[in-house]
């Protein structure tokens, strides 16, 4: 059973056409034991991958893929990571199911990473250039 319905898919196959002008190269990350929300997580990941050729899909299964989950650190499942062209890290990562609110930021960021934009005003990104360190920013999000 489809998880996004034909009405959505529709506007968001015309967003994906409109705006986005490169492509999104996702690695998701799943496990076939202990993972709740692997499967719809999938799904949802494949619907939106058969709306563009914009979308680079690759399912890495957590046991088959050691290398992979070592190369991006992904240490929960399900795992979304978005990589550019090369597979370098973007950093980007969704951890668990991206339903309710975490679905249209999940949109914005296809776009986005396709684009190569982040939102950020130059003066924001000019201030984050001097930064010497890495950091991590977690934003964690509860069903309500």
């Amino acid at each position: 059973m489809a998880k996004i319905d034909e009405r959505d898919k529709e506007t968001i196959r015309n967003m994906f056409s409109e705006q986005m002008k490169g492509k999104t190269h996702i690695r998701f990350f799943s496990s076939k034991s202990g993972c709740d929300y692997c499967e719809d997580t999938q799904e949802i990941l494949e619907e939106l991958a058969a709306l563009t050729d914009k979308i680079d899909l690759q399912i890495l299964d957590k046991d088959q893929n050691t290398e992979e989950v070592s190369r991006y650190q992904v240490d929960k499942f399900p795992a979304i990571v978005f990589v550019k062209e090369d597979g370098t890290d973007t950093g980007v990562r969704f951890y668990g199911i991206p339903s309710g609110y975490e679905f249209s930021t999940l949109i914005e960021d296809i776009i986005d990473i396709a684009n190569n934009k982040t939102g950020l005003s130059q003066s924001t990104i000019d201030q984050l250039k001097n930064i010497t360190q890495d950091v991590t920013i977690s934003v964690f999000v509860t069903p309500t």
